[in-house]
């Protein structure tokens, strides 16, 4: 990735790998770690642009973080956190819909801009995955609307979740895609 005036892209990707290279190593912290990972990633993300992130330092960067996906404590690391993503989102009406809608566009920036998940997660976490987005629709419903001014600008209108609380209402939502069935769930057929 090359860097634009002002822009460290070279920097933030090195960060962003750094933290990931540290979750893997690292016996404690597993929560923090992890977040600090996804954080780093998403300033890449923000601050990338689709060529950037398509050009061959972004392939070596991607690459490079498949392997650390995989290695050291990140799977358990990646495993928890869907796990935890479940819990926020089946919680999202009592704890808020909010920070589950987060957990899950990370997850989601993470298979389609970087690592597909078939290459880093496990099939059980697979099935979570789906499950996350079943517990995201159940509790829309009952959960405290998430206003347009509190979706983040960036959030890309194919993640549904954000706006699904007011679809349900039956207001007006941005042309955004319906909850998608996730298809099945077998990683060896798929």
């Amino acid at each position: 990735m090359s860097a634009d005036a002002g822009v460290d892209l070279p920097g933030m990707a090195r960060r962003a790998l750094d933290a990931f290279a540290e979750s893997a190593s690292r016996r404690r912290d597993r929560d923090s770690l992890m977040d600090n990972a996804f954080a780093a990633l998403f300033d890449l993300y923000r601050t990338a642009t689709p060529a950037q992130l398509r050009s061959p330092a972004g392939l070596e960067f991607n690459a490079t973080l498949a392997e650390l996906l995989v290695s050291g404590n990140n799977p358990a690391r990646l495993s928890l956190y869907v796990v935890r993503s479940q819990t926020a989102a089946e919680n999202g009406q009592h704890e808020a819909y909010r920070p589950a809608c987060w957990r899950r566009s990370m997850l989601e920036l993470l298979g389609e801009e970087f690592v597909p998940w078939r290459d880093f997660l496990s099939p059980v976490d697979l099935e979570a995955v789906a499950r996350v987005d079943e517990a995201l629709v159940e509790v829309a419903g009952n959960a405290r609307p998430v206003s347009d001014e509190e979706v983040p600008a960036w959030v890309p209108e194919s993640h549904w979740w954000w706006w699904e609380p007011a679809r349900q209402r039956g207001e007006d939502v941005p042309d955004v895609p319906e909850p998608r069935d996730s298809g099945t769930l077998d990683a060896v057929a798929d």
